[in-house]
């Protein structure tokens, strides 16, 4: 491959990124709007743990070395993270107006919010974007077997969100209330644990990794499981 051709591949790469980035920002601020059945989907979809650490996996994944992995997948969640936040902050303006109990303006306070928030999810993006980055070239560039335990860690964590979720909270007993709105919240639990398998599923097929899968397995369901744990132990640190 020629130095223009590996040049125009690079840039095409940056500016498929760069495009991920811009939508997984707008779709997440947009389904924030979107109420019912239909919202928690779109939420699992695009503004989830499962969404954004999905892009920088497949980031990783097409990358065509190393640093640009993680490089790629880093700067998708960057951008992404900042579009989200400009749009909260210019357009919802969800965080202005009216005055908090102690007589203290409550634009000030939503803006605390928001730059709290921003800081946490980015931070959070320059720690998750190399090593999501990292797995998803290393299932597209290792021998199968680290193929297969690249993969597994990858789905495992993407996973773990929705596992703790439905350990929290199970689906068959939310469906059971008769609500439209936990009927929603049920779906939503459902689809952040069959989207990663059925990612799982399609690496599988698509680099054959089939005869690694007491690998496959192992690595998965210790990766949710630390995922989950890693999630529950967020909480508690959320609600202190």
């Amino acid at each position: 491959m020629t130095d223009t051709a590996v040049q125009q591949r690079r840039a095409a790469y940056t500016a498929n990124v760069a495009a991920a980035a811009t939508a997984l920002g707008l779709l997440a601020f947009a389904a924030d709007s979107v109420d019912g059945v239909a919202g928690h989907v779109m939420v699992a979809l695009t503004s989830s743990g499962l969404a954004w650490g999905l892009a920088a996996v497949l980031a990783g994944r097409y990358a065509d070395a190393t640093w640009r992995a993680i490089t790629g997948a880093t700067g998708l969640l960057v951008l992404a993270t900042v579009l989200y936040y400009l749009l909260i902050l210019l357009v919802s303006r969800r965080w202005s107006g009216g005055t908090l109990a102690d007589g203290s303006s409550a634009n000030m306070a939503g803006l605390r919010s928001v730059a709290v928030m921003t800081a946490v999810w980015l931070a959070g993006s320059l720690l998750a974007g190399p090593l999501l980055g990292l797995l998803g070239h290393a299932v597209r560039a290792n021998s199968t077997r680290r193929a297969a335990l690249a993969a597994g860690v990858a789905c495992g964590l993407l996973s773990a969100e929705g596992w703790h979720a439905i350990v929290q909270a199970p689906p068959w007993r939310l469906l059971a209330l008769g609500d439209p709105f936990f009927y929603g919240v049920a779906v939503g639990e459902i689809v952040r644990v069959v989207l990663p398998l059925a990612v799982l599923a399609w690496l599988v097929v698509a680099h054959r990794l089939g005869r690694d899968w007491p690998m496959l397995l192992a690595a998965t369901v210790a990766a949710a499981t630390a995922g989950a744990l890693l999630w529950y132990a967020l909480g508690l640190v959320q609600g202190a």
